[in-house]
């Protein structure tokens, strides 16, 4: 195997590969990405649950396979200048990069042994533009749990709307290097498939029944208020250095067209701030929340001003943007003090 390709080109690529892998995989060869030299270069790079499979232009001499260590060799590229020209060629069980005066012999396992992802009947097909896929996923991956036991929930549950883990971040990162419109989605009972360019990204799917959501999206929430968003998050984070206690808790207090933000505990102090608001309520109502969750609803909300809509101090509370064009809808539940 023999092929010189541009480090412009191929440290994309390979950044995307190096994320896949598993630092510390049962098998050596799990660590490895796979080379294959043909009538284009191939990259691929799996953890058994998640396969990348990427074309890369090369210009190719020598046609052949191998797997090398993925780390090692982006560590490599990454550090090579932006306009480098990088040889490869198999030599034995090794396969040696250079470019310029700089020489590497990496190791190589054989491609034979390298796992393969079985594609399965991926019988459900459709597209949609890359940017409405990132739009989806960038609006609802903030609220994944990072500590969660329960796995099925260590994702973005993707499904068509009656009314109209991993995967997610490494999606993500193809998605904000795409160069085309659109991404191809196929689906089986099984797996998942997204082929963005050269790019093909596929995924087993969780084999556990994801909540029903829709049961926790309150209905009849009958004070609204609405804010500033800029205002209203600088507002809370500016009042938070006094939340230092271990429930982390901002007090909201509604009252006729008046916002006053409060947090305090024994060793900090208080904090207190007012806004200006519209809210439609006669009484002053209160409300708490776990600081960081609200200001991570407030920050994924779009434009400049959006809406809480509230019922009860205990019940969940809706936070939308009150821009028309936007369909994103956030649900926080409130804290019992």
């Amino acid at each position: 195997m023999e092929f010189s390709v541009f480090r412009q080109v191929l440290i994309r690529a390979l950044g995307h590969m190096q994320s896949i892998v598993e630092k510390r995989a049962a098998l050596p060869i799990l660590v490895n990405v796979k080379i294959e030299a043909g009538d284009d270069l191939i990259l691929s790079a799996t953890n058994v649950d998640l396969e990348l499979v990427e074309h890369v232009a090369a210009d190719i001499t020598l046609s052949g396979k191998t797997t090398v260590p993925v780390q090692m060799l982006y560590d490599i590229v990454r550090k090579l200048p932006d306009d480098a020209e990088i040889s490869f060629k198999q030599s034995g069980d090794q396969l040696v990069v250079s470019s310029g005066r700089a020489v590497f012999h990496l190791p190589t396992l054989s491609a034979e042994n390298f796992p393969a992802m079985a594609g399965g009947n991926l019988s459900t097909k459709f597209q949609m533009t890359t940017g409405d896929l990132a739009h989806l996923i960038n609006q609802t991956k903030f609220a994944i749990p990072t500590d969660d036991v329960r796995y099925h929930l260590g994702g973005i549950y993707f499904h068509i709307s009656e009314d109209t883990g991993k995967l997610t971040a490494e999606l993500s990162k193809l998605l904000e290097d795409a160069n085309v419109d659109d991404v191809l989605v196929e689906l089986s009972d099984t797996k998942a498939r997204f082929t963005i360019g050269a790019a093909t990204l596929t995924s087993k799917l969780v084999d556990a029944q994801y909540p029903n959501y829709r049961v926790v999206i309150p209905k009849g929430n009958d004070k609204i208020a609405v804010l500033d968003r800029k205002q209203f998050i600088n507002a809370v984070d500016l009042v938070s250095v006094a939340s230092v206690d271990k429930t982390k808790s901002v007090s909201l207090a509604f009252s006729m067209n008046k916002l006053v933000i409060n947090a305090s505990s024994p060793d900090a102090g208080t904090a207190t701030q007012e806004l200006d608001i519209e809210y439609n309520g006669d009484a002053t109502f209160t409300i708490n929340f776990n600081v960081k969750f609200l200001l991570d609803v407030a920050g994924q909300v779009e434009g400049d001003k959006f809406q809480m809509e509230m019922q009860e101090s205990l019940s969940p509370t809706i936070i939308k943007s009150t821009e028309k064009d936007t369909d994103s809808l956030f649900v926080l539940m409130p804290m019992r003090m």
